[in-house]
């Protein structure tokens, strides 16, 4: 039986894949679970429909990411936290914290696997970050002070 996989399914497919697959599999698994459903002319023509669709909206995200990512060069963040006597942070730095960060002061939106910093920020003082997405790399500056 023919079917449109509405969810990936190991040993099966991915979401979105027209598959012939035995009937029972289909009829006692599948379709029971709204893991798939039974691919007619109409539905396969919708699915192609929405799949075109989400591929122009998916370059379209890219371009835009791509385009933000390459603004980024030379753009310089803060972030006051609080830290020991010495300059170690009661707290690490990762990717999470430098998205909200650029967020809040420069209204640039990231997905956090974008953000890649050369090793975690225990300390005080200017680290540069590379981010990276959508085949675009870019390096900001983040200064860490105590507060």
């Amino acid at each position: 039986m023919k079917v449109i996989l509405l969810k990936d399914v190991g040993g099966v497919g991915r979401a979105g894949e027209v598959k012939d697959i035995a009937d029972g599999y289909v009829m006692n698994f599948l379709i029971p679970r709204g893991l798939a459903e039974q691919a007619t002319p109409e539905k396969i023509a919708s699915h192609s429909k929405k799949l075109a669709e989400l591929t122009a909206q998916k370059e379209k995200d890219e371009e835009k990411l791509k385009t933000i990512v390459q603004g980024l060069m030379g753009v310089r963040i803060e972030m006051k936290l609080r830290a020991t006597e010495k300059g170690g942070l009661f707290k690490t730095v990762g990717p999470k914290e430098i998205a909200q960060a650029l967020k809040e002061q420069k209204n640039f939106t990231l997905p956090i696997e974008a953000i890649h910093p050369l090793e975690p920020i225990k300390t005080i003082g200017d680290r540069v970050i590379k981010v990276s997405a959508a085949g675009a790399e870019s390096e900001l500056m983040l200064k860490v002070t105590a507060s």
